[in-house]
């Protein structure tokens, strides 16, 4: 039984692991934007984002990787 009980714990946290993983991510992400946001938009727009880009990545729900976001957006 025991064998059980620890499978459904660790079935039980799966979301919780997910949501975890999101939510550091996210932060991760917050830190790279909050960088990129303190340059000048001629240094952006020379690494290929603009502003706006970077502020909707900000405003994505959690659920949606920013970085991929920002990437499938950049300029190019």
């Amino acid at each position: 039984m025991p064998d059980m009980r620890n499978h459904h714990h660790t079935a039980a946290l799966g979301p919780l692991s997910h949501w975890m993983e999101s939510y550091s991510r996210r932060q991760q992400f917050r830190r790279i934007a909050k960088s990129l946001l303190a340059e000048r938009d001629d240094i952006l727009l020379d690494l290929g984002y603009e502003r706006r880009e970077i502020l909707s990545a900000m405003h994505l729900p959690l659920r949606s990787d920013a970085l991929k976001y920002l990437e499938t957006h950049r300029s190019r």
